[in-house]
């Protein structure tokens, strides 16, 4: 299977007081794929102590409702992360292998995908690459 690379999708500048300043893009073309990895770069000087980012799937219809690809709490370190849903039941139940390790898989996505950061200073921003598999 294919690999393909998104990004960067930047949240653009963040605005509102220090602490407390916000921001929010969508990337310009549909992730249709598999989220194997993404990679957050923070711009500027970000707050560690409070500065939130979240990557989301946009979830206007006719796409699923949005979900939530990676959320990083009070963190302002460049990194790749990689994030995964745990598979289940028909009834809905979580996997497990043993009882205790969780059977996860890749998150597919089919969707515009939203970068936004919060809680973090004036002309803060990040930039986003997700990696997937078509």
């Amino acid at each position: 299977m294919p690999i393909g690379l998104l990004g960067p999708i930047n949240s653009g500048a963040a605005v509102g007081s220090n602490g407390a300043a916000t921001a929010n893009n969508s990337s310009t073309v549909q992730l249709w794929g598999e989220v194997l990895a993404i990679y957050v770069k923070y711009n500027d000087s970000p707050p560690a102590g409070t500065t939130d980012v979240t990557v989301t799937t946009v979830g206007t219809s006719p796409a699923p409702p949005a979900t939530t690809l990676q959320s990083l709490p009070n963190a302002a370190t460049d990194g790749w992360f990689y994030p995964r849903t745990q598979i289940q039941t028909t009834a809905g139940t979580g996997l497990t292998y043993d009882g205790t390790n969780k059977v996860e898989e890749p998150i597919p996505v089919c969707d515009y995908v939203n970068v936004k950061i919060d809680q973090a200073n004036a002309a803060d921003n990040v930039d986003v690459w997700i990696l997937y598999r078509c």
